[in-house]
């Protein structure tokens, strides 16, 4: 592995932890917030079996918007896409469209998102279903699927920057500082 290939890699991780952290940080208040939510509203009702069920699915879906609303808020700021500085190699990241012309946050957002998130969905999916095909071990599973949210992580924001498709492209440029 060259340097360059180190590098390319090395970015590809930070800005993954960059992004990961956040959603899995909102994810988790957010299941704590939403159990605890529907379960005071359930008992506040006093809601049989069925009903209960149906408020929890419709508190799910509302905190599922509100993920996707989040993970598109993220891209939106700075805070993934802010400079960084690797092995003396201070690398600014900008998000540019093709043509040059300038982009609407909004766009910008749902670009880095979308560029983002369906290349990690492609790999899990897969990866999943190959690990549950060559195993039923749940310790292996378990491993195997932390493994495929790191790795997988790091290779879609990898396979997202340096070989991009569609319109909206994250561009890395490297300064010596």
């Amino acid at each position: 592995m060259t340097e360059e290939q180190k590098l390319d890699i090395i970015v590809s991780a930070r800005l993954f932890w960059r992004y990961f952290w956040r959603i899995a940080l909102f994810t988790i208040a957010g299941m704590v917030g939403t159990g605890g939510a529907s379960h005071w509203w359930i008992t506040k009702n006093h809601y049989t079996g069925v009903q209960a069920h149906n408020v929890a699915e419709w508190f799910t879906l509302v905190f599922l918007i509100l993920l996707l609303i989040y993970g598109m808020g993220i891209w939106a700021g700075r805070l993934v896409t802010r400079p960084m500085t690797v092995h003396g190699e201070r690398i600014s990241v900008t998000v540019v469209r093709k043509n040059g012309q300038p982009i609407h946050p909004l766009a910008k957002a749902l670009a880095c998102w979308w560029g983002f998130n369906w290349r990690n969905s492609l790999i899990f999916v897969v990866g999943t279903g190959l690990l549950g095909a060559i195993t039923k071990n749940p310790d292996v599973l378990v491993t195997g699927y932390l493994l495929l949210v790191v790795l997988g992580g790091i290779g879609s924001m990898w396979w997202w920057i340096f070989h991009p498709l569609g319109k909206i492209h994250l561009v890395l440029q490297k300064d010596s500082t």
